[in-house]
C-alpha cells in the first residue's frame, strides 16, 4: 500500500504549486483540437479587428491566453496598451499573473506591486501577491493580504482558498477547512477547494471526502487526477469493487495514465491475491516508465508467489539497481535467498 499511497504523495506534490488560474488553463489546452481556433479566442479576435482601439478587449485576451498558459502571447497584448493604459491596476495585476506563471515571483511581485501603487484595494493584485508569496511560502505575508482583500471584498472565495492553503501548508488543518468551506459556501462551483476538502477530509472522514471529490467531478467530469484521488479513497478504505472500477473509469480516458495502473496491480497483488493478473499491469507501468523501482519491486513479488524466481530475482535486483538501499527489494532478495 506504501508504493500506491506515495503516487498520491507525488500528485500532492505536484498541486501544491497549484494556481487558481494555473489548473484551469491546463484544462482548457487539453481540449483544443490541433490546429484551431477557440470559440472564445475567435470572438476576441473578430471583436479587435473591427475595433483596434478597444483596450478591454486586449485585457480579455490576454486574459484568455494567460488562462491557456500563452503567457507570450499575453505579453504582446498587454505591452500593447502600457502606453495607452498605463495607470489602470489591471494591466500590471495580469502582468503579475503573467510572471507569476512563468516562475518568476521576484517580476510578478514588482507588478502587482505597481497596480497596488494605483488602487490599494484592487482585488486581483492583493490575491495575485498573495498567491505569489504562497508560492515563495512566506505565509504572514499571504494571510495579511487575502485578510486585507476580504476586508475590501466579503465575497472573495480566491482569498479564503489562499487563506486556507497557506494554514494547510503551516500543519493548522482545522484553520485549513474553515476557509476552504467558507470558500464553496461563497463559489459553489469552486473545483479546487472541493479537492482540497477531499484530501483533508480523506483519512477521518472518507465519507466526506467520497462527498468532496463527486462535487468537484460534478464540475469537471472526466478530471483525471481527481478521478484517481476517488478510486484511491476506496481502495484505502477497503472498498475494493469501487476502486477497481473508479480505476478503470480513469483508464478509460487516459489509457496510459500509470498510476491507475499501479493501483489496479497492487490491489490485484495485495486484495484479491491474483498475482498473475497484478503482472499484467505492473507490465504496463514498467513499459511506460522503465525507471519505476517500485513496480518491479511488486511485478518480483508476484513472480516470487508464483513460484518463478529468476524473473522474481531479477526484479528485485532491477528495484535496487534503480533505488540503491531499496530496504523492500533488500528484504525481498533476502526473502529468496540472496544478499
Amino acid at each position: 500500500m506504501n508504493s500506491s499511497k506515495s503516487l498520491a504523495g507525488i500528485f500532492l506534490s505536484i498541486i501544491i504549486l497549484f494556481s487558481i488560474s494555473c489548473t484551469q488553463k491546463k484544462e482548457k489546452a487539453s481540449d483544443n483540437q490541433p490546429d484551431t481556433i477557440p470559440m472564445a479566442l475567435k470572438s476576441l479576435n473578430e471583436r479587435l479587428k473591427k475595433n483596434p482601439q478597444n483596450i478591454e478587449s486586449y485585457y480579455e485576451r490576454a486574459n484568455w491566453f494567460i488562462q491557456n498558459a500563452r503567457y507570450g502571447e499575453a505579453l504582446k497584448d498587454l505591452h500593447a496598451v502600457m502606453k495607452k493604459d498605463s495607470l489602470n491596476p489591471k494591466l500590471y495585476s495580469l502582468l503579475g499573473d503573467v510572471y507569476l506563471n512563468l516562475g518568476k515571483p521576484i517580476q510578478a511581485e514588482e507588478y502587482y506591486s505597481k497596480a497596488l501603487h494605483r488602487d490599494p484595494t484592487y482585488n486581483d493584485a492583493l490575491v495575485g501577491l498573495a498567491r505569489n508569496y504562497l508560492v515563495l511560502k512566506d505565509y504572514d505575508q499571504t494571510f495579511a493580504l487575502t485578510a486585507k482583500a476580504i476586508t475590501h471584498n466579503a465575497l472573495n472565495p480566491k482569498a479564503y482558498y489562499l487563506a486556507a492553503w497557506a494554514f494547510a501548508e503551516k500543519g493548522d488543518t482545522l484553520s485549513a477547512i474553515k476557509n476552504y468551506l467558507k470558500a464553496i459556501e461563497q463559489d459553489q462551483d469552486f473545483f479546487d477547494a472541493y479537492v482540497q476538502l477531499g484530501i483533508l477530509y480523506g483519512k477521518k472522514q472518507p465519507q466526506m471526502a467520497e462527498g468532496f471529490f463527486k462535487n468537484a467531478l460534478r464540475i469537471k467530469p472526466n478530471h483525471i487526477h481527481t478521478m484517481y484521488l476517488l478510486a484511491l479513497l476506496y481502495q484505502n478504505t477497503g472498498q475494493t469493487d469501487k476502486a477497481l472500477s473508479a480505476h478503470q473509469s480513469v483508464l478509460a480516458i487516459d489509457p496510459n495514465y500509470s498510476p491507475s495502473m499501479f493501483a489496479l496491480g497492487y490491489i490485484y497483488m495485495a486484495d484479491i491475491l491474483d498475482f498473475q493478473t497484478a503482472l499484467t499491469w505492473f507490465d504496463r507501468v514498467i513499459q511506460l516508465d522503465e525507471k519505476n523501482a517500485a513496480a518491479y519491486l511488486n511485478r518480483g513479488y508476484c513472480y516470487e508467489q508464483l513460484g518463478i524466481k529468476n524473473k522474481a530475482s531479477s526484479d528485485y535486483h532491477r528495484a535496487l539497481n534503480l533505488q540503491p538501499n531499496f530496504q523492500k527489494a533488500v528484504e525481498a532478495l533476502q526473502r529468496i535467498g540472496e544478499k
